[in-house]
């Protein structure tokens, strides 16, 4: 492939379109279900410095990426994100960030950081102070949360974004944190399952519901989000029912992750493609009958091992 030409889907001839770029591996926050925490705590000394930023987001643009999505870590913490997104505007792309919300919720930071920023997932993951701090760890996440949106949400054209990681222990208020959602001007709400990687997969059965348990939240969801764009990520297609339409694997965008990657006698920053959200997960023989099974991606492998899968229904076409 010559420099600069697009990335190209080996079937389908899809362009790549879409960099998630982890641009830190620090976070003041230690949420119990973390995919990132130990890829945090690997490399959490090597810094991803502007000069290694500058150069995946030129060589990015060049290939003819449009958009890029900061995230970590926490991406507000890197010491020159201000001038990272400068340099994403500047070469064409649309710009968005998954965040707690750290240096969002200081007026003076956000004022400096919102031109330049597109969109925003905010990380929410309960109605209140008890159930959202009990999540992340941190005594003050949740109203350092609900000022970063409100700066956000009152900066003209930003479009304000939810991700609530549903877990057993904020289930119960599931419906409440979309109520909450849609009360400070959330366009769109994904609710994550549980990823089996870093915290998340160290507590995976402790805090996992099944699938079964999931089911009667759907509807719940979907009827209190309003006019919000809900997703559901992480969830077989099955799990969702009649709301099938809703899960995240049927609207996924392909994506290259720049990401430091460990090779044994050296550290590099790489990009992995993917042109599916398959990652971890699993479709097993009850899959091979089901009318989705070419969209949908199935479960995480790890609750198979745990759980089996006869809870996976498949949807069968008339």
């Amino acid at each position: 492939m010559t420099a600069g030409a697009p990335w190209l889907h080996p079937v389908t001839g899809q362009a790549m379109r879409r960099l998630e770029f982890h641009i830190t591996y620090h976070c003041p926050e230690r949420c119990t279900f973390c995919s990132e925490e130990t890829r945090m705590a690997d490399y959490s000394s090597f810094p991803v410095t502007f000069g290694r930023v500058a150069r995946v987001l030129r060589e990015q643009a060049e290939r003819g990426v449009e958009a890029v999505h900061f995230t970590g870590g926490e991406p507000t913490i890197h010491p020159q994100f201000v001038e990272i997104l400068q340099l994403a505007k500047k070469l064409g792309m649309r710009t968005s960030i998954g965040t707690i919300g750290t240096r969002l919720a200081d007026p003076e930071f956000a004022a400096r950081a919102l031109p330049y920023l597109d969109e925003g997932l905010f990380s929410l993951h309960g109605p209140d102070v008890a159930t959202h701090d009990a999540q992340t760890r941190r005594p003050g996440s949740f109203d350092r949360l609900e000022r970063a949106m409100a700066n956000a949400h009152a900066h003209p054209g930003f479009r304000l974004f939810v991700n609530t990681v549903l877990v057993r222990q904020n289930a119960a208020r599931i419906v409440e944190t979309a109520a909450l959602a849609r009360a400070r001007g959330a366009e769109l709400l994904v609710v994550s399952n549980v990823t089996p990687e870093g915290a998340g997969e160290n507590a995976y059965a402790d805090l996992t519901l099944r699938l079964d348990e999931v089911r009667p939240l759907v509807r719940q969801i979907i009827a209190e989000a309003g006019p919000m764009i809900v997703r559901f990520f992480g969830l077989p297609v099955c799990a969702l029912g009649a709301d099938s339409v809703f899960a995240n694997d049927l609207h996924w965008n392909p994506r290259v992750t720049f990401e430091w990657t460990r090779h044994p006698d050296r550290v590099s920053l790489e990009g992995i493609y993917s042109w599916t959200p398959d990652r971890k997960r699993a479709q097993p023989a009850v899959c091979g009958s089901c009318s989705w099974n070419r969209l949908c991606h199935g479960v995480f492998a790890r609750y198979v091992e745990l759980y089996g899968s006869e809870e996976l229904v498949p949807m069968v076409s008339a």
